[in-house]
């Protein structure tokens, strides 16, 4: 894989398609524009890639860990949800995957936006090794500007963003409260109940624990 002077981590949310376009406008062709695909995503995430690929006239690459079919799979397979660093899906479908891509020596490109000023700074803080253009920031970005930016060109967004939600993470991502299952439970009730039976069989839970007394998704309250 080549290894350019920039890198966009890609993940087919607005933001970082946003971020992407800038990048390929100010570093050209010594930027890679690089998506972790983590097999939970909604369908309609690979018809937005292929359009920002077309309007930013360059190949997106994709990495996938093979290992696992998807974040339901890392669960149950680690036996292991959220914890203080994190959760266990994001680490291994991609974070693993941008260590192994070893593009430690080029400039890091997220699609944080300036509402995100402090996220980006706690990140650089836990990445001191690595170099970062915060390049949505630095222009004074905004969430719903990179929305509008995309209705502009005409690019659909993913089904994520049309129900309502805020971020096109996974379908059912472990970080989600107690209202954003409660949606997932109506919009996706088979990804729902394929989560809430996995916490039975590994004894975790997504929801934080109230009092000592784990939260299981089949016992929330609707």
């Amino acid at each position: 894989m080549k290894k350019n002077k920039a890198v966009v981590w890609f993940s087919c949310g607005a933001s970082s398609a946003v971020a992407g376009k800038l990048a390929v406008d100010i570093y050209g062709d010594e930027v890679d524009l690089v998506y972790c695909d983590t097999g939970g995503e909604h369908e309609s995430n690979k018809q937005f890639l292929l359009d920002c690929q077309e309007w930013y006239g360059k190949e997106i690459i994709i990495l996938k860990n093979e290992k696992y079919e998807d974040h339901f799979d890392v669960v149950r397979k680690t036996r292991f949800v959220n914890g203080p660093h994190g959760a266990r899906c994001t680490t291994e479908l991609k974070q693993k995957m941008r260590e192994k891509a070893q593009y430690c020596e080029s400039i890091n490109i997220y699609g944080y936006t300036i509402e995100e000023t402090e996220r980006a700074k706690k990140f650089e803080d836990r990445n001191m090794d690595l170099l970062f253009d915060w390049i949505l920031i630095k222009h004074k970005i905004t969430k719903p500007d990179c929305l509008g930016i995309i209705w502009q060109q005409g690019i659909k967004l993913p089904i994520m963003y049309e129900l309502g939600y805020d971020h096109n993470n996974c379908i059912g991502c472990v970080k989600g409260g107690k209202g954003y299952w409660n949606r997932i439970r109506k919009d996706f009730p088979d990804h729902f109940n394929r989560m809430a039976k996995i916490e039975r069989e590994i004894g975790a839970t997504c929801l934080k624990e109230v009092n000592g007394d784990k939260i299981y998704l089949d016992k929330l309250d609707p």
